[in-house]
């Protein structure tokens, strides 16, 4: 009994990086961005000092982004998307955010001059929309747009969406806690089942 709880509990702890990554899929109710029509506003790449204030371990310095805002620039109810990997978006000037009844899967409805194109970014891939507001869209326009640091600590986005075009991270010179590497999972995932498989049919 005592070996079954203890190779229950290593399953677990192999498991846990694979379950992360699956609770962490999308995020947030998107409804807010429904049939908003978000322009290109510019593209850069994340800068060492905004990925030290901010952490976001899924995008390290150097990860190229880019920036997409509502018409309603200025107001409380302007949308800002960054969109960190994708770099297909950048072929485009507008995009919309389609989603399904319960915005459980999405879309970008992007277009040019020339032609309109509905994209489906195949996982991984997340969008998180949050309800509260956030400073690190902002900051991430700033810097493609050429300015520095803002220096009122209220100047945040009402609503912001951040969509990453991929859950594998590069590793980073700040942290590499957040690094996941499939083929380690996957690995793990099959140790597991032999040690279960082990314990099953040969320790009985």
């Amino acid at each position: 009994m005592r070996l079954h709880l203890t190779v229950s509990a290593i399953v677990i702890l192999l498991l846990e990086p694979l379950l992360q990554i699956l609770a962490v899929r999308n995020s947030g109710d998107c409804s807010y961005a429904k049939h908003e029509l978000l322009k290109f506003v510019c593209k850069g790449i994340v800068p060492l000092d905004l990925q030290v204030m901010f952490r976001d371990g899924r995008a390290p310095p150097d990860t190229p982004f880019s920036v997409w805002e509502s018409e309603r620039n200025g107001s409380e109810d302007t949308v800002l998307l960054v969109s960190f990997y994708a770099q297909r978006l950048e072929d485009y000037d507008t995009v919309r955010l389609q989603g399904d009844h319960h915005w459980s899967g999405y879309k970008f409805l992007a277009k040019t001059n020339n032609r309109t194109d509905l994209l489906t970014f195949i996982g991984p891939c997340t969008v998180h929309c949050f309800p509260f507001s956030l400073r690190y869209p902002i900051e991430l326009k700033r810097h493609c747009l050429g300015y520095g640091l803002s220096t009122d600590g209220n100047n945040v986005t009402n609503k912001p969406i951040l969509h990453y075009g991929s859950l594998l991270v590069r590793s980073s010179e700040v942290s590499n806690a957040s690094t996941f590497s499939p083929f380690r999972t996957l690995l793990l995932v099959v140790c597991a089942a032999i040690i279960w498989y082990f314990c099953t049919f040969v320790a009985d």
